[in-house]
């Protein structure tokens, strides 16, 4: 293997982490993707499940650690890609056993289900704070000035710029609009924790565009040559990038998925009922949703801080062709994507 090796160490440790952390920062009723009421948090499959998930996400580490000293392969991304798989089907299995323990426990037995809403979300939404979005303006107008005062031909990260912040929008306004996660069992404080985490993602995108365009416009000088193409210079250009990395991990920590973690704005007893149980329409461990009574297009994803598209509404296929049309042509270079060289 040529060239050091820590950079594939430290890329392992990151994939690790990032799958190791997502049981940690689940919903206690979401383990795995798996809806349980709150009572049974604490079952021993439950433990069970997360304690043999942590040790193959460790065991899984030190083979691909084992790999990249032993120069047994020199493709990281083969490593990589094998290791994401390896995670993939541990949290499969746990899933799979939580889902078992839950059918032959009867765990919902005797419940009382309910869905919860909060017309509140619809009257008073949570509303963007645009001015956010600014940098990223100024910095793709920055760009484009610079390339136009250099005489270059080639605005492919001007493009990139512009396309960053319409997707920002774009999404922005999505996800503002998604279905909101109330929880049946304390409906006004799950309401006012999902408010609190609604507004820190929405403004986190919008700062994460201005970060994505700053490093735009430090690679956009590299490729027109205005500075030169040097270690300190590629450091500086991916420190933003990075910020909002760093911005991101210490949200989600803070907040949890879906923003449980966070403190409601008044305490509210628990009511007997317990959140309806909707696994059947949550496909590959909690990651695909498909419910064709649910009017909802995007909806929180069970794993994380993401949204998903409802496969059940028509429109969602086509977002997903239009998605699938444009990756074929900037395959075969009908649509040109910007690159470095």
């Amino acid at each position: 293997m040529t060239g050091p090796i820590w950079p594939h160490l430290a890329l392992i440790a990151f994939v690790s982490a990032a799958f190791g952390s997502g049981p940690a920062l689940a919903r206690p009723t979401l383990p795995f993707g798996v809806r349980i009421p709150a009572g049974r948090a604490g079952e021993p499959a439950i433990a069970l499940a997360r304690r043999r998930y942590n040790r193959g996400i460790a065991a899984g580490a030190v083979i691909a650690c084992v790999v990249v000293l032993t120069g047994w392969t020199a493709r990281i991304d083969l490593v990589i890609a094998g290791l994401s798989a390896l995670y993939a089907l541990l949290g499969g299995l746990a899933h799979r056993s939580i889902v078992v323990a839950k059918r032959d426990g009867g765990w919902y037995a005797g419940t009382r289900q309910a869905v919860a809403a909060d017309t509140s979300l619809r009257s008073d939404p949570v509303r963007p704070q645009w001015i956010l979005l600014t940098p990223s303006v100024l910095l793709a107008v920055v760009t484009a000035v610079i390339g136009l005062v250099k005489g270059t031909t080639s605005f492919s990260t001007v493009f990139a710029q512009a396309l960053i912040a319409v997707l920002v929008v774009l999404l922005t306004v999505a996800i503002s609009r998604a279905r909101p996660e109330i929880d049946a069992a304390q409906p006004a404080a799950s309401a006012s924790r999902y408010r609190e985490y609604l507004h820190g993602v929405l403004s986190l995108l919008l700062v994460s565009a201005g970060c994505a365009n700053a490093t735009l416009l430090v690679v956009s000088l590299q490729l027109w040559e205005v500075v030169e193409t040097t270690v300190p210079v590629t450091i500086v250009a991916y420190l933003p990038l990075l910020a909002a990395f760093i911005a991101w991990i210490g949200f989600s920590v803070r907040s949890g998925d879906a923003g449980h973690r966070l403190s409601p704005t008044a305490d509210e007893p628990e009511t007997r009922y317990e959140q309806r149980d909707d696994d059947r329409h949550w496909y590959a461990a909690g990651m695909v949703y498909l419910n064709r009574n649910d009017p909802a297009l995007l909806v929180h994803r069970r794993v994380g801080t993401y949204w998903t598209l409802n496969l059940g509404r028509p429109v969602a296929w086509l977002v997903l062709a239009a998605v699938a049309v444009v990756g074929v042509l900037a395959g075969f270079g009908v649509v040109t994507l910007p690159a470095k060289g």
